[in-house]
């Protein structure tokens, strides 16, 4: 009877969908209506029944809590190794950001305003909770505890990974950032697949809203429509975008060497570093350094060819202006 008992406690994936699916549901039909209603304090309002909703599942299920939410102590290069990884997938996030605005001007336009009105709506240590605290507990206890707990079956990491990345995209229900966050949502799920410890998912989760956060309050001002309609003209002018791209190319180049770096510092300090032969060591790392080189490479050209043509300085100081 056990024995039964021990299988009916074993869950697929389908479990994690679907709590995934009943999640939109409730956020579609309850915690979109309070976000609305009540802006940052229904923002809190949502973080808190993602979670108490998370830990139902977790209760009808049967599951073990310590299972589900492994907590333990990080070791130094855990920790270490998950800053490195949040570095280089934010430098990724930020050039598909980027390419999407190209494609999509005015609707990050449109998300980068209300963002910033939101969170100007409550005090800033308040709004900081919400934004930066809750979600590293809330969200992860969702998407990297019962959601991947699910997905613990499945032997390939990249898989994992790929499914938990997306359906992290798809639970933000913003299609011009879905790229975005389906990234950060990949690497919050090696971050957890690999040291099997909910802090360091939370650590990187806290890292990147605060970052967030922090970026907003130098947009918290009123801004006229005037400004805003040349904000839009400045971000769909192909000239400044291209600059732009191959400024970040320019920066984004270290970020596959930082995502190798923080990969194998989470491995090596997690236990699970893979014993491979030296010859293939060395392609992976020359393998890395010549993707960083052709970034920069790329980037630099991009900046060269699109120099003479950018948007003139008149132009750059009438809309500095304008946003003052």
């Amino acid at each position: 009877m056990d024995f039964f008992e021990e299988e009916k406690r074993r869950l697929n994936p389908l479990y994690g969908i679907g709590l995934f699916f009943i999640i939109m549901v409730l956020f579609i039909f309850v915690f979109a209506p309070l976000q609305f209603r009540f802006g940052m304090v229904g923002l809190l309002l949502t973080e808190l029944g993602l979670l108490f909703v998370t830990l139902l599942a977790v209760r009808l299920t049967k599951q073990s809590f310590r299972e589900v939410f492994p907590i333990r102590r990080p070791r130094f290069g855990q920790i270490v190794g998950t800053i490195l990884i949040w570095v280089g997938c934010f430098l990724f996030v930020m050039l598909v950001t980027l390419a999407s605005m190209m494609i999509f001007p005015e609707g990050f336009l449109d998300i980068s305003s209300n963002m910033s009105s939101m969170f100007s709506s409550v005090p800033a240590f308040f709004s900081f909770l919400i934004v930066a605290v809750s979600p590293a507990i809330c969200e992860e206890a969702m998407h990297r505890g019962f959601i991947m707990h699910t997905f613990r079956g499945i032997t390939r990491d990249w898989v994992v990974v790929l499914c938990i990345g997306l359906i992290f995209g798809l639970f933000h229900l913003d299609p011009y950032r879905f790229l975005p966050t389906a990234l950060l949502g990949m690497g919050l799920a090696y971050v957890m697949r690999k040291s099997n410890n909910m802090l360091l998912p939370a650590l990187f989760h806290f890292i990147n809203n605060s970052i967030s956060f922090l970026a907003s309050l130098s947009n918290t001002g009123p801004v006229s429509e005037e400004a805003e309609r040349a904000a839009a003209e400045l971000l769909m002018n192909p000239s400044m975008l291209l600059l732009s791209l191959g400024s970040y190319l320019l920066i984004g180049c270290f970020a596959p060497i930082l995502l190798f770096a923080g990969s194998y510092l989470l491995r090596k300090s997690s236990g699970c570093l893979k014993k491979y032969s030296d010859l293939r060591l060395v392609f992976t790392i020359i393998g890395v350094i010549a993707l960083s080189f052709l970034m920069m490479a790329a980037g630099f050209t991009i900046i060269m060819l699109n120099m003479n043509s950018a948007i003139n300085l008149e132009e750059l100081q009438e809309f500095l202006c304008l946003m003052v």
